[in-house]
């Protein structure tokens, strides 16, 4: 009997030690789990830090998508996008500018879903191993750009083992400044309208209009 359960711990802890081993599987189940939503709804804490000027600022975000259209609300700005024409608009300044969408541009404005998808393509990565941290198990995935034109030099990826919803993101900047964006919740595959991602000038009355494109 003793041998029996001996056997049995062996292998369980030979299945542990080959899943804690497998980041390729691991980084491919999360991307899988990204590519196959269709929308999103989330909110989140973004936050700037700057270690040598001792500068840390955080703000509350949301962000819904729907394909390549989002809205994004984050620091005074609504940001509204069909996935063509992008409108930034300030409330306080009563100031909305329309411009195309750069796809070349890979800023947080322009294209906020590239947080979640292609990791497994567009980098390489070091798995850290599991983190906890409220009550949640966490895998922790250390990004470098293949491209290394791109402003920052390494992403931590943290999401949940079991749901592989993405839980923080931290990119390392190469100007000193970091970019650290902790999800608070996230819903996907939520119905969403597609008049949701455009901005109705008309429905903004006394609102000036600068138009880029």
């Amino acid at each position: 009997m003793k041998q029996i359960l001996s056997l049995l711990f062996i292998s369980s802890s030979l299945t542990l030690f080959s899943q804690e081993v497998n980041p390729d599987g691991i980084v491919r189940s999360f991307s899988n789990k990204m590519q196959g939503i269709k929308s999103l709804s989330a909110t989140f804490s973004f936050t700037l830090e700057n270690l040598q000027e001792r500068i840390t600022d955080t703000h509350q975000g949301k962000i819904l998508a729907k394909g390549k259209m989002f809205y994004l609300d984050l620091m005074g700005m609504e940001v509204f996008s069909d996935g063509q024409t992008k409108w930034q608009y300030i409330k306080e300044a009563k100031e909305v500018t329309i411009s195309k969408m750069n796809v070349k541009e890979n800023g947080f404005l322009e294209d906020p879903m590239k947080l979640f998808k292609d990791y497994d393509k567009n980098f390489k990565y070091k798995y850290i191993g599991q983190q906890k941290s409220k009550n949640r198990v966490l895998h922790e995935v250390d990004f470098f750009p293949r491209d290394l034109n791109l402003p920052y030099s390494s992403v931590k990826l943290q999401f949940d083992a079991n749901t592989l919803e993405p839980y923080l993101i931290r990119y390392q900047g190469k100007d000193g400044n970091n970019y650290i964006i902790q999800i608070k919740n996230f819903k996907s595959n939520v119905p969403l309208r597609d008049d949701r991602f455009k901005f109705d000038v008309e429905k903004h009355k006394g609102v000036e209009v600068i138009d880029m494109r």
